[in-house]
């Protein structure tokens, strides 16, 4: 299993950039293709305007916001170029959640931009993308790679923190990580307050990724002062791990955004990018 065909979620973001470089960084790694899939934002009615919208100025934000694709889609070509990685260009209008779900199940792997966890503007946050790696973790099928908001990420996947507690969801993102995990120097299958009778909690599925050649150990920790979700991200700042690998947790029949706290606290606060699985 290899990350052959990727997918990277572009749109009118300044973290373009960030989200490029990750995505062309493991196409070298693992020889794969890159897709950028471009978003433009809806034209926007202003409030103060009332009822009455001109038609002018929603083709104006129209063309001023396809004027903006085709500068990320220059910025994106040439980089890709000069980085040798073959690349293809898809636009939608749809919303990010909407085009990213459609689109991604015909990849291997989707590469994300984590929202910003503190906007000073609420208003100018690139539309749909507040919930995006929240509701695609659900929806899309195929494994989520989120980029955190701010930082440089020249290596992923060096070292790898794997969070453990034996569920489904976690079991689902430790396979869809699995290119990941047999190319890193080292892998540490974590667990919070692990719950078992007997043995090393997490020993069994550690020795299973040791048959697969990955180079693994097994560690444990009590969160009694801190949530889970505060241990964990304290222990990948801790350990020096450059990938976060976890399950999503979330349910709800109204908005499928609904996470559990461990979940939720790591894409509030990442300070490395994260695989999420469900």
């Amino acid at each position: 299993m290899t990350y052959s065909d990727i997918l990277v979620h572009l749109t009118d973001d300044p973290r373009n950039g960030a989200k490029t470089d990750a995505a062309l960084l493991l196409a070298r790694k693992f020889n794969a293709h890159v897709t950028a899939l471009y978003t433009l934002p809806p034209p926007q009615q202003l409030y103060y305007m009332g009822e009455y919208v001109p038609a002018e100025l929603f083709q104006r934000q129209a063309q001023e916001a396809r004027a903006k694709a085709q500068k990320a889609k220059a910025a994106f070509e040439a980089e890709a170029a000069k980085q040798g990685v073959t690349s293809d260009w898809l636009e939608s209008e749809r919303l990010p959640v909407d085009a990213v779900e459609t689109f991604g199940r015909s990849f291997d792997l989707l590469v994300l931009g984590q929202p910003d966890p503190d906007p000073k503007d609420p208003a100018v946050v690139p539309a749909g993308v507040d919930v995006l790696p929240h509701e695609l973790a659900l929806r899309a099928g195929r494994p989520i790679l989120t980029i955190p908001y701010a930082g440089q990420y020249p290596e992923i996947g060096r070292y790898i923190m794997v969070a453990w507690n034996g569920s489904k969801e976690a079991t689902r993102a430790l396979h869809d990580a699995m290119p990941f995990l047999t190319a890193a120097k080292q892998v540490v299958v974590f667990g919070i307050n692990p719950e078992q009778e007997g043995g090393t909690p997490g020993a069994e599925i550690a020795r299973h990724l040791a048959r697969h050649g990955v180079k693994v150990e097994v560690a444990n920790a009590v969160a009694q002062d801190i949530g889970p979700g505060e241990a964990l991200l304290s222990a990948v700042a801790d350990r020096g791990v450059d990938l976060l690998v976890m399950g999503a947790y979330g349910h709800s029949r109204l908005r499928e955004m609904v996470f559990g706290g461990v979940t939720e606290t790591v894409l509030r606060s990442m300070t490395v990018p994260v695989l999420l699985g469900n």
